[in-house]
């Protein structure tokens, strides 16, 4: 990962999104301390994803779902062909 001084990023900005795709992410730093991060974004880029993987609320949510029980593992699913079992776990909920 490529790190840069937000000095350096505001004085190349274009430069530094343009070669985004090939340096990957570059952590921007304001006085020696990481400040932000930009990420080169594609047709593939799951925004949705990328932007709930830092909110703290979802991570909250998830842990409470998780800590009541409202999860379930994939090692406790059935297997996909099993019909019976699906009808059941649907059932339970």
């Amino acid at each position: 990962m490529k790190v840069e001084s937000l000095r350096e990023v505001r004085n190349n900005w274009s430069q530094v999104i343009d070669e985004l795709p090939t340096t990957g992410p570059v952590l921007v730093t304001r006085n020696g301390k990481a400040s932000a991060l930009l990420l080169p974004v594609d047709e593939n880029t799951d925004l949705e994803a990328l932007i709930l993987s830092n909110s703290k609320r979802f991570w909250e949510i998830m842990d409470s779902a998780g800590q009541s029980g409202r999860l379930t593992s994939f090692e406790d699913l059935p297997d996909a062909n099993d019909e019976k079992a699906w009808e059941k776990l649907s059932n339970d909920r």
